[in-house]
């Protein structure tokens, strides 16, 4: 595994004290995969769903991320009050980002978890609990992929081909972000992915672009990626191309735009500058 290397013997005891716990985590949502009887759906205040293996997950990370690194653990599944006045440094987690995919048995689910210091994500990792695999990034350090056979490579977002390939969560398109995709790819390829795994496929070069028109994200599900792509080469704006801050009472995102490498600033101001004429 020569490219991680890269990363110090620090890190690589600490990313491999993550994985361990990611793996576990994801053992616990495996027992109730496939199991619908055991799922005992809610629907939260925002009308997203709530699963019985969301707080087994929720649970065994906030109760053992902090014995990995000593911070508080702001998660999805946590009280609301306790994300209004974060402190500088802490994991924001999701304890299974893609819950939907998990319900609809696609596989597509995964486990995001970040450190946020000073407002940025510094470390990233995803853990993808059906097949074993996980990404992860640390800020200065590079982004990197392990697979099921423990397998480590160094990863790099490809530079944009033409026609690029836009990655959604679904196969069905709204009205306005076809016109938009049409308006700025041209003749683009379309792929699907579920939850933060659309991240992992722009920084392993499988897709290019992943715009999110519709408000309906939040931190804990972009932060992880965010850093991710940033270390393989690309990169994540939101609404107005502004780099995300996190932390704050607010925890939903704008619409925003991830992507990968070879996309300079102006072309990144047209894009946004298209996407405001859309939503307008």
């Amino acid at each position: 595994m020569p490219d991680r290397q890269a990363l110090g013997a620090d890190a690589q005891q600490l990313v491999a004290a993550i994985a361990a716990l990611g793996k576990k985590t994801g053992a616990a949502i495996l027992s109730f995969y496939g199991r619908p009887e055991s799922y005992r759906i809610q629907q939260k205040d925002n009308h997203t769903p709530l699963t019985a293996a969301d707080l087994a997950a929720h649970d065994i990370l906030v109760r053992e991320l902090p014995r990995i690194i000593d911070l508080p653990c702001l998660s999805e599944e946590s009280d609301s009050a306790v994300h209004q006045n974060p402190p500088a440094d802490y994991w924001l987690i999701d304890p299974i980002d893609g819950t939907r995919e998990f319900i609809e048995n696609t596989g597509e689910f995964c486990i995001a978890i970040a450190r946020i210091e000073q407002r940025r994500p510094t470390l990233g990792f995803i853990y993808a609990p059906v097949s074993d695999e996980y990404w992860y990034a640390l800020h200065g350090a590079g982004a990197y992929k392990s697979d099921a056979n423990g397998k480590t490579r160094r990863l790099h977002c490809r530079p944009v081909p033409t026609p690029p390939s836009i990655i959604t969560a679904r196969p069905a398109l709204g009205k306005r972000t076809r016109a938009y995709l049409t308006a700025n790819f041209g003749d683009y390829h379309h792929i699907c992915r579920g939850s933060a795994l659309k991240f992992c496929a722009i920084a392993e070069g499988e897709a290019d672009f992943y715009p999110k028109l519709a408000p309906t994200t939040s931190q804990w599900d972009i932060a992880a990626g965010d850093i991710l792509l940033h270390e393989a080469g690309g990169g994540l704006r939101l609404f107005g191309n502004h780099l995300p801050q996190y932390g704050g009472s607010d925890t939903l995102n704008p619409p925003f735009l991830a992507y990968g490498v070879g996309v300079d600033e102006t072309t990144l101001q047209r894009y946004f500058n298209a996407m405001q004429q859309t939503l307008a």
